[in-house]
């Protein structure tokens, strides 16, 4: 009888580390879930703003020459 009580605690015990393990998988799921989320969306404000940048500096480069182009004239 003592060998069915001692296998009936195994399995109760495998069972309870099963659903606690069970558990926190779900839990590393959703964080890694919410990581990637995280991550397309740092990834995506990235682009947007090297868009940004490049813009920028095309601006700064047109006004660079619009500059040059006066400073030129001004001085003949």
């Amino acid at each position: 009888m003592d060998k069915i009580v001692e296998l009936q605690e195994l399995v109760d015990k495998l069972l309870e580390d099963y659903k606690r393990l069970k558990e926190e998988n779900e839990q590393l799921w959703n964080q890694m879930n919410e990581a990637l989320t995280k991550l397309e969306q740092v990834d995506k404000e990235k682009r947007e703003l090297e868009k940004l940048v490049e813009t920028y500096r095309n601006t700064m480069n047109s006004l660079v020459e619009k500059l040059q182009k006066m400073i030129s004239l001004a001085g003949t």
